[in-house]
C-alpha cells in the first residue's frame, strides 16, 4: 500500500515539475526595476540609434538610471512589451506611434493603446507608458533636453499623442520634487 502511494506521489510530483520550474518573468520585472530600459526596433535604424544616444546622455548625467538600450526584434513587438506591461519607454516613429495609440495597422491587436511623449526629434517620439512616474518622466525630459541641441529634439504636445504630465512640468520650468 506504501508502495503504491509512493509511486502515485512519484508520478504526480513530476507531473507538477514544469509548474514549479523557474520562469524569468520574476528576474525581467527585477531587472526593468534596475535599468532604465529604453526599446527600440532592429527595424528602425535611426530610433535605434537615437536611442544609443539618449542612452549614453543618460548614463553620462544620471549614472544611478543605469540606462541600456532594449532592442526588440520589430514594430509588433514593442507593442506587445509596451502593452503588457513589459516595457515602459520606447524610440518609436511618430507615425508608428499614433498608429499604436489608435489602435491602428499594423498594431490593431495591440491597440488602441494610451501613450505619452517625453521628447520628440524630427521623425521619432520617445513614448511611455501613461503609468510612469511623474518624477521619473521629468527627470528623463530634463537630462535629454539638457541637451536638446546635439540630440536635435523637443517637448511638444500633439493632439493624438499627449505629453507625459511630468515632462509637460519640465517644459513649462516648473520642478518636480522626487517621492518622499
Amino acid at each position: 500500500m506504501r508502495r503504491r502511494h509512493f509511486l502515485a506521489g512519484l508520478v504526480l510530483g513530476a507531473a507538477a515539475m514544469p509548474v514549479l520550474a523557474h520562469t524569468p518573468f520574476r528576474q525581467w520585472k527585477v531587472f526593468r526595476q534596475r535599468y532604465l530600459l529604453i526599446t527600440t526596433s532592429r527595424t528602425d535604424p535611426q530610433g535605434d540609434a537615437l536611442g544609443d544616444r539618449f542612452v549614453e546622455v543618460l548614463v553620462e548625467d544620471l549614472p544611478d538610471s543605469r540606462a541600456m538600450v532594449s532592442r526588440a526584434i520589430n514594430l509588433q513587438r514593442i507593442a506587445s512589451l509596451i502593452t503588457t506591461d513589459q516595457a515602459n519607454l520606447a524610440i518609436l516613429e511618430q507615425s508608428a506611434a499614433r498608429a499604436l495609440v489608435a489602435g491602428a495597422s499594423p498594431f490593431a491587436d495591440y491597440g488602441p493603446f494610451p501613450l505619452q511623449a517625453i521628447v520628440r526629434s524630427e521623425g521619432h517620439v520617445l513614448v511611455c507608458r501613461e503609468d510612469v512616474p511623474l518624477h521619473h518622466a521629468y527627470l528623463i525630459a530634463a537630462t535629454l533636453m539638457a541637451r536638446s541641441g546635439d540630440l536635435g529634439i523637443r517637448i511638444e504636445e500633439s493632439a493624438e499623442l499627449p505629453v507625459h504630465p511630468g515632462a509637460a512640468a519640465f517644459a513649462r520650468g516648473e520642478v518636480v520634487e522626487p517621492p518622499q
